[in-house]
């Protein structure tokens, strides 16, 4: 334990003096390029320092549990020296570098570190000084014209004595360093005695209190166990009976909870027959180790029907057997009758829908029956008369012929403007609001009604086809229901797209109506209909003698849900 224990106060020094040489070798490379700028030695900087770092962190990387990278450390110190020196043509004073690579190499607290950055220390001083006496060209030591074998054997002495110091003070830290720990480890053990002591004389203490503390919590679990409105039980499944289950039982089931206890059978006969059946199958998952949600019907005490929710939760032993079983029961009666109810009403709204529906494609039927025969036949009959006195008539033929073109003319003017009724201009060719100000011009050319728009759509794309043509559509059968019913003067019509919200608002000044009349018409229902298979909204505001307001919202992250369900049917 005490060895473990300085072998990790060792590695965290080690992690210590990790992040401080980084700091250390990045500083150096950034010193030889601030050099460069004035010396004009990039490739020195670049190259000697570039390759320096990138073999002090290879040999991190690939030997991560090694020290060796803290001898590369060293040597590479003693690199960027000679770099300096040489980058600044010879200023002695660049040796420093090395005590101070030196003195940071301390906080390994390894003495051995100091001997690879002496040699390279040594060896640059030696190499690079014999080759400026020798008269060698571009060799930079010293800008000293004269190099003495007296002065360099001191500069040698000196700088030997640094490195010396140095390691002696790592050796010292090191030495230092193992001896506090073992002391620190000596003192950890001596409180971790006492706090045991202190322990064992609290927890004496707490055990005197702790049996009416025990009291006081199986008081008030009981409390709570049987003011709560669900009914919680308890079963041993190995004598198969209900062993404890709270008073609620009596609001829930009719019965106490003693018939309960008592009578081991009663909660499966309370069951209703229909439902019994399920009872093996909840048993053999419950077997399974599966906890069980089920709804089912149980017969009161008061011989009525009721709708029950149980969740049971199953504990087996080592085994794998059932042992027991937890649940809690609650009485959702009203909520079942609440949801058929809501069942029903979707049911009936979705009758409505369809009725609506096929009514309104029998409208459509009936004016494009009534269109055809009212009033494209006529003319198409009349052109086929004046053909035919064309051929007996030859002083009128040029005449009558030119007077027929005239009336397939208008034939085919008259079925554009009952195909442009019927179906909309490609909303892939045109926008929707350039399809929707058509259909307004060719309105206003025949109508003393006044029409305002306002378009503020961000991205028409993300509409989607379907969503744009039931716009169209809505639009279409409210300008429509103006016509027919509002007598009004003025329509306001605005379509607005922010983020994943549409909203469209068609406002006229017409006679307006009683929302809360039942009406007749299918024109609002269409409109509702079409905006439901959207997932979209219809909001209608008016008043007698105070027009309409229409406003159909759509959530484009709806719609595109809706869009899918439609594809996929």
């Amino acid at each position: 334990m005490e060895t473990k224990f300085i072998e990790t106060l060792t590695d965290q020094v080690k992690k210590k003096s990790d992040r401080l040489m980084d700091y250390l070798i990045i500083a150096f490379f950034a010193i030889g390029l601030l050099l460069a700028f004035y010396y004009e030695t990039w490739l020195i900087a670049i190259g000697v320092g570039g390759l320096s770092l990138l073999v002090y962190y290879s040999c991190k990387i690939t030997l991560p549990h090694s020290n060796l990278y803290q001898y590369v450390l060293a040597v590479i110190l003693g690199v960027f020296t000679a770099q300096f020196i040489y980058q600044t043509h010879g200023m002695f004073e660049m040796q420093f570098w090395s005590f101070i690579g030196s003195a940071l190499l301390i906080t390994y607290r390894n003495w051995k570190l100091q001997i690879p950055l002496a040699m390279v220390v040594i060896l640059h001083y030696t190499a690079f000084s014999y080759l400026q006496l020798d008269g060698v060209g571009n060799i930079y030591f010293t800008r000293s014209e004269l190099i003495t074998p007296h002065s360099f054997s001191i500069h040698i002495l000196l700088v030997t004595s640094v490195f010396t110091i140095s390691g002696l003070w790592a050796h010292h830290f090191k030495i230092s360093g193992e001896h506090y720990a073992k002391q620190v480890f000596e003192v950890s053990k001596m409180q971790e005695a006492n706090d045991q002591k202190e322990v064992l004389i609290v927890m004496s203490e707490n055990l005197k209190h702790s049996n009416a503390r025990l009291r006081e919590v199986n008081a008030e679990l009981q409390n709570i166990f049987n003011t709560v409105d669900e009914v919680l039980f308890s079963m041993d499944m190995v004598k198969y009976r209900i062993n404890h289950i709270s008073v609620a039982c009596i609001k829930v089931y009719g019965y106490t909870p003693e018939e309960f206890i008592i009578d081991k059978d009663l909660w499966v006969n309370i069951i209703d027959k229909e439902d019994r059946q399920y009872v093996a199958i909840v048993y053999e998952k419950l077997q399974q180790g599966k906890p069980q949600f089920n709804k089912y019907r149980i017969i009161h005490r008061d011989k009525n029907i009721r709708w029950v929710e149980t969740k049971m939760i199953p504990t087996l032993d080592n085994s794998g057997r059932l042992i027991r079983i937890d649940g809690i029961c609650n009485d959702v009666t009203e909520r079942v009758k609440l949801e058929k109810k809501l069942c029903e009403e979707r049911k009936q709204q979705q009758h409505e829908i369809t009725a609506a529906v096929l009514t309104a494609q029998e409208k459509e039927r009936s004016f494009l029956g009534e269109e055809l025969h009212d009033n494209i036949n006529p003319i198409l009959a009349t052109a086929r008369l004046y053909m035919d006195c064309a051929l007996s008539r030859e002083e009128s033929r040029i005449d009558l012929i030119n007077d027929s073109k005239d009336f397939i003319t208008t034939a085919m003017n008259e079925i554009r403007v009952l195909s442009k009724t019927l179906v909309p201009p490609s909303l892939g060719e045109i926008s929707l609001t350039d399809a929707i100000t058509d259909m307004l011009d060719d309105i206003e050319r025949v109508n003393e009604m006044d029409f305002s728009t306002r378009w503020i759509i961000e991205d028409e794309t993300a509409l989607g086809d379907s969503l744009k043509l039931t716009i169209y559509r809505i639009v279409q059968e409210q300008v429509n229901n103006i016509l027919k019913h509002a007598k009004a003067k003025t329509v306001f019509i605005t379509l607005q797209q922010q983020d994943t919200e549409v909203e469209l608002n068609i406002t006229d000044d017409g006679i307006g109506f009683d929302v809360t009349q039942k009406r007749n018409g299918v024109g609002l229902q269409n409109i509702i209909s079409r905006t439901a298979i959207f997932n979209g909204t219809v909001g209608i505001a008016s008043e007698p003698g105070k027009g309409c307001d229409l406003t159909v919202k759509f959530n484009l992250n709806s719609t595109q849900t809706a869009v899918q369900k439609m594809e996929r049917a």
